[in-house]
């Protein structure tokens, strides 16, 4: 059961970095709120088989992976014409399960906290400074992990 698990997040993943690849990038761009706009930033994957992943996503999608980032957990990074970051990174703890995490692009991350802990959303990791990468953070709502990243 647990293989049959681990391949449905794989396969979800797989279909998500699809979508991601083939959306034009005047469609990648949410307006929310008025006229801010919501870009994705960064597409984190956890994943216990780093190298299979990459090489997936390379000859999936033509993807071109660097070396590892030490400021995101040891992920090998990718860029995507769009400008987006994907990582794939093993595991950071005994308790971390595998997850493709998306990190939207915020300008005020302390407002988009509050903001996410207002809807009723609980704040996983708080605002963290990461190396020159910027500062990210995390809320969980409903079982859904979110990613908030400013620059």
């Amino acid at each position: 059961m647990d293989w049959l698990l681990h391949w449905l997040k794989v396969l979800l993943s797989i279909i998500f970095l699809f979508l991601l690849s083939t959306c034009q990038s005047t469609s990648q761009t949410i307006k929310e709120k008025g006229d801010k706009e919501m870009q994705i930033h960064y597409v984190e994957i956890v994943s216990s088989t780093v190298d299979k992943q990459c090489k997936a996503l390379e000859q999936i999608h033509g993807l071109s992976f660097g070396p590892e980032v030490q400021d995101l957990g040891q992920a090998k990074v990718a860029k995507t014409e769009n400008g987006a970051l994907i990582g794939v990174r093993t595991p950071l703890a005994e308790h971390e399960q595998p997850i493709v995490r998306v990190y939207f692009e915020v300008n005020n991350i302390t407002e988009a906290v509050k903001a996410a802990e207002s809807s009723g959303a609980v704040i996983a990791y708080p605002p963290t400074k990461q190396g020159k990468t910027g500062t990210w953070a995390i809320y969980i709502l409903d079982g859904i992990q979110y990613g908030l990243w400013q620059r």
